[in-house]
């Protein structure tokens, strides 16, 4: 009986046939490790040319992300007054509660809260860790946070990141074809999730009521709900109507990050 076996190879480009008492048909593979894939081979830089170095590769990245995320220039009393517009303060219950001492209900919620199977930073210590041994470092860890929150102090090392590009498209050429992603440090996480918990509530009192994002008991999709809405109803009660619908390209980039 004559048996056909496949079998992969990635020395080979072409389908390779051995004779013998069972033939072997050799199919072409080629295998692309985990680093492979992960590796940018080359990049267009800013004016044109190919960069297939690391060294040419790194320099078009940090060229582009200075451009892209460097400081912008701002008319200070423009800045001035679209700060003061509609600007509403705190109330002083709401300050006090945010001065108060930070809790271990509050710090367990912010740790608990983030799911797992998420990328590392440089510390390598992921969220499982923190949850698996919350019993053995809720105190440390009140203290360190307590620390960072109130004195606002933070090690370089917490506050550092690692950007990791990840393709936009098939055959990425061009910088604007990754898309920028920072992985941050675990800790950093958690201290972002204990402010949220804290401000979030008192948003209602700060923002005005069109906003949505973010506030309590709204969501995004709330505005588009009262956009759909108000069609119809114009339309039946026979009232002009004028919608105007804004989508700011790369906002956040346009945004002067100084003054946030």
């Amino acid at each position: 009986m004559q048996h056909q076996i496949s079998v992969w190879d990635d020395r080979h480009t072409n389908p390779r046939y051995i004779s013998g008492r069972r033939d072997v048909i050799i199919l072409p593979y080629q295998r692309r490790t985990r680093r492979e894939i992960r590796t940018i081979p080359q990049v267009k830089d800013l004016s044109g040319g190919i960069q297939k170095s690391t060294k040419g590769i790194m320099d078009t990245f940090n060229a582009y992300m200075k451009q892209k995320y460097g400081p912008l220039q701002v008319d200070d009393d423009c800045d001035r007054r679209m700060a003061e517009a509609g600007h509403r303060r705190l109330s002083e219950d709401w300050k006090e509660r945010l001065d108060m001492t930070l809790t271990t209900d509050e710090l367990h919620h912010a740790v608990t809260k983030g799911g797992g199977n998420k990328a590392l930073c440089t510390d390598g210590i992921g969220a499982d860790f923190f949850k698996v041994n919350w019993e053995t470092l809720k105190e440390d860890m009140s203290e360190l946070f307590s620390t960072i929150f109130f004195e606002r102090k933070a090690t370089e090392q917490q506050k550092r990141g690692v950007i990791v590009c990840i393709p936009k498209t098939a055959k990425p050429i061009y910088p604007t074809d990754f898309r920028p992603i920072t992985l941050l440090n675990t800790d950093c996480k958690i201290m972002t999730r204990i402010l949220a918990n804290l401000i979030r509530p008192a948003l209602v009192e700060l923002l005005i009521l069109s906003q949505h994002c973010g506030v309590l008991g709204k969501s995004i999709f709330d505005a588009v709900a009262t956009v759909r809405d108000a069609i119809p109803y114009a339309e039946t009660a026979s009232i002009p109507v004028c919608v105007l619908s804004l989508d700011f390209e790369e906002a956040f980039d346009k945004i002067s990050h100084n003054n946030l």
